[in-house]
């Protein structure tokens, strides 16, 4: 989401520099009519803000990495990260669907 963000509010400035430009190359043409210098402010205000909301998720997205705890879906017992469930779950979401698939009940020994 934040690169999302960051990339339209960067786009967005590319767009409004490339239209100051040519805005500015042809003054006495009509093509300068057709992009008010107002609009270029008020775009540039809007990617301005694209950007400055990117950045500001991007670090929130960093900070959850470090806060956020993994733990398993079931028990909440921390896990490795990556992980979904803790082994002992993890082994029976597994033999569940072995199950289902096989048709056939494993052997406890």
């Amino acid at each position: 989401m934040s690169s999302t963000l960051l990339r339209l509010g960067l786009w967005t400035m590319v767009l409004i520099l490339a239209l100051y430009v040519v805005h500015e190359s042809f003054v006495d043409s009509s093509i300068a009519e057709l992009i008010p210098f107002s609009m270029l402010g008020q775009a540039a205000t809007v990617g301005g803000l694209l950007v400055v909301a990117g950045l500001v998720l991007r670090v929130a997205e960093k900070a959850k990495k470090v806060v956020l705890k993994h733990t398993c879906r079931v028990c909440n017992t921390q896990i490795a990260a990556g992980a979904i469930y803790c082994r002992v779950h993890l082994r029976a979401v597994l033999e569940r669907e072995d199950r289902k698939t096989h048709g056939v009940t494993t052997r406890i020994r």
